[in-house]
């Protein structure tokens, strides 16, 4: 632990409160002070700082629960500190640490971040956001991404494809579709969120599209100018289509439970000529893909693209580095188990296969 006499030798800078911080990293497990701190980052004094670059968890002391968090280091300062970057937060940590920071008096400025040059750096990242890239959760990614697909479908798609209903949809099976949108997306369920704004905009639209189908003659005189505009029958068109995705994923799903992998190949194939944007899809196929020997090149191209689609997708990253176990390149494998940790820290399949990887190498050097 670093010693309070220690850190006081240092530089001081204007800070929210004098924070302790308890670290783990590269083998070390200590607890120092903390300054400069931000919803984005913060400087954590310590005589050894670690290489930029190396990944440390944090658990910040600010009462009786502290906050935990993944930083990275962005910069340092050797016999000061370094500066950290936070790359992982859970929702609720966060909001924690935003109401603890905006319940302070004194909160750090550019001008009053003066000690040392890493410390500067520091402010410069904890003075900002988390980058949304990096720092949410996948989940919270996700339901962000699905909220601006379906306002792209509200501003230039039906009301039919908004409720993902059919045109011979009935009035029951309208209302249903209506108030599962409305518990997934409605803003009052999603207070804090930074997609309220969004979230309004899109009940809106979902509120209006229910309105008119939900009414005979308003559902009427919709259907008659979707007709005259030439978009009816590419409706219908598009409806098929998703039943015939539905039947083919159907078969896909029950080859697989069979380990028919030749048959899954098959069906998977045809949902990702229907779909060829859905990530979901092509990952499934290169999974069946990988199985057969003969198909392993198109399983890593058909991988590729489907963690192109859906970066957030771990259970691809996993199961095309254990492609790459299994064609014996462990150097390919150990990237994207390491990727997958940084979407989900604690993923325990992605850590015993990144250690026994480690474990394996290290018995390697040692035997040479």
């Amino acid at each position: 632990m670093e010693s309070k006499s220690q850190t006081r030798r240092y530089p001081r800078i204007k800070a929210p409160k004098e924070l302790l911080i308890a670290w783990r990293a590269a083998g070390q497990r200590r607890v120092s002070h903390a300054e400069a701190m931000g919803l984005g980052g913060m400087f954590l004094y310590t005589r050894n700082p670690l290489a930029k670059g190396s990944m440390i968890d944090l658990i910040i002391d600010v009462g009786s629960e502290g906050i935990r968090a993944r930083g990275t280091v962005r910069d340092t300062t050797p016999g000061t500190g370094m500066g950290l970057q936070f790359v992982h937060m859970h929702p609720e940590d966060r909001a924690r640490l935003s109401r603890f920071l905006k319940a302070q008096d004194t909160v750090p400025n550019e001008q009053t971040v003066r000690a040392t040059p890493g410390a500067k750096a520091a402010w410069s990242v904890a003075a900002k956001q988390e980058p949304p890239s990096v720092a949410k959760p996948v989940a919270e990614l996700r339901f962000e991404s699905e909220v601006k697909s379906m306002l792209e479908i509200a501003q230039r798609g039906t009301h039919y494809q908004l409720l993902g209903l059919t045109p011979e949809a009935s009035k029951k099976k309208i209302k249903e579709s209506f108030y599962a949108l409305a518990r997934k997306f409605h803003p009052d369920h999603h207070m804090g969120s930074n997609s309220v704004g969004s979230l309004q905009e899109l009940m809106e639209a979902i509120t209006a599209a229910y309105k008119t189908l939900g009414s005979e003659r308003a559902k009427a005189s919709y259907d008659k100018m979707l007709a005259a505009s030439g978009a009816f029958s590419l409706e219908r068109a598009k409806s098929e289509s998703q039943e015939t995705l539905e039947e083919c994923l159907q078969q896909a799903t029950q080859c697989l439970n069979a380990r028919n992998f030749a048959g899954s190949i098959v069906w998977l194939r045809k949902c990702v000529t229907i779909a060829p944007e859905i990530g979901k899809y092509r990952a499934m196929l290169a999974r069946s893909l990988a199985n057969v020997k003969g198909y392993r090149n198109e399983a890593i191209e058909q991988f590729e693209r489907a963690i192109k689609l859906d970066p957030w997708n771990t259970t691809a990253y996993l199961q095309f580095a254990e492609l790459y176990e299994n064609m014996r390149l462990p150097w390919r494998a150990r990237p994207l188990y390491r990727k997958a940790l940084e979407i989900d820290p604690q993923h325990p399949r992605a850590c015993e296969r990144l250690a026994k990887l480690d474990s394996e190498d290290n018995r390697r050097n040692r035997d040479r």
